[in-house]
């Protein structure tokens, strides 16, 4: 049974965050109560530390907590639909992660849609990476993580490198990533009442925000359509009762079918991405330490 903070916050995002999602109109207002929500609510570890930097052309966030000890870098992908979030509403969540593997994390202030389109936010993401290898990083000196939209993009990163024939990262994590734009799957209806937080009914509304006219069966779109020929070893955390929870099935189904290191989390009745509420809930707490401890797996592996 889940804790009752979890339970009592969900009743909470039930009832006020979710009625609020499926009316606002106005990215920018939406963007601007996201922030706003972070700055309230989130719970940053003690010496967390951040640095606002530049790698090519985009403006980043280091993330790290305490000492680095290790010359990886975790390159994490915020999520929001592609249309709301950045670094400043993850940093906490990411600084707990990187601190814990002994990292630095780095997070892409990518561009959104609607007013800049796919594949806008991919190429950024993708002038990150690889401004990265241009500082001297190998690819098996990078993880890669992501949630939600930022989980979508990580997939899309992996499928350019493996169509490209290219190095690929050391692993990756994702929770509970949007695969699939061209219409979602059945948990898409199936959860439409147990999602407390994100609303079903305007799935494809943001993804056409967020395509503008471009093609939505793109791999770097829709990366469930990609080959994935090659793949590093992959964690995803979903929730049973999200929406988002067959993006996540179909595409583990589609990755150990071609033969990849695909590892699965679920939690029930937790809501889209619950991580966010470090220090609220116990369940968020033991989510991140799952992410870490695989994180440190690879770390492990990669130094034998």
């Amino acid at each position: 049974m889940n804790s009752l903070r979890l339970r009592l916050y969900s009743i909470f995002t039930r009832l006020v965050i979710k009625p609020w999602v499926q009316r606002v109109k106005n990215p920018v207002e939406a963007r601007q109560a996201f922030e706003r929500h972070a700055r309230r609510m989130h719970r940053h570890p003690a010496f967390a530390a951040y640095r606002n930097g530049v790698i090519g052309k985009v403006p980043v966030l280091w993330a790290s907590v305490g000492p680095v000890s290790r010359p990886e870098v975790l390159l994490y992908l915020h999520g929001g639909g592609f249309i709301v979030g950045s670094p400043d509403t993850h940093k906490h969540m990411v600084a707990d992660i990187a601190g814990a593997v002994g990292v630095e994390a780095v997070i892409p202030r990518y561009r959104l849609a609607p007013e800049n389109p796919f594949p806008a936010g991919f190429d950024d993401v993708l002038e990150v990476y690889n401004g990265l290898l241009a500082r001297g990083l190998r690819p098996d000196q990078i993880m890669l993580g992501g949630d939600s939209a930022g989980g979508n993009l990580v997939l899309s990163l992996l499928a350019h490198l493996s169509y490209r024939k290219e190095e690929i990262p050391l692993c990756a994590f994702v929770i509970s990533p949007v695969v699939n734009l061209e219409g979602g799957y059945d948990s898409l209806k199936e959860n439409a009442k147990s999602e407390v937080l994100l609303s079903a009914g305007r799935f494809d509304e943001l993804g056409k925000m967020y395509l503008g006219h471009q093609d939505c069966g793109q791999d770097c779109a829709s990366p469930i359509h990609a080959m994935f020929e090659r793949c590093p070893p992959i964690l995803f955390h979903h929730s049973s009762g999200e929406i988002l929870r067959d993006d996540t099935l179909e595409m583990q189904r589609k990755l150990v079918a071609k033969g990849h290191d695909v590892l699965v989390r679920s939690w029930p009745n937790a809501f889209h991405v619950f991580h966010i509420m470090r220090g609220h809930f116990p369940e968020a707490r033991a989510a991140l330490d799952d992410i870490a401890g695989f994180l440190k797996a690879r770390l492990t592996s990669s130094d034998s």
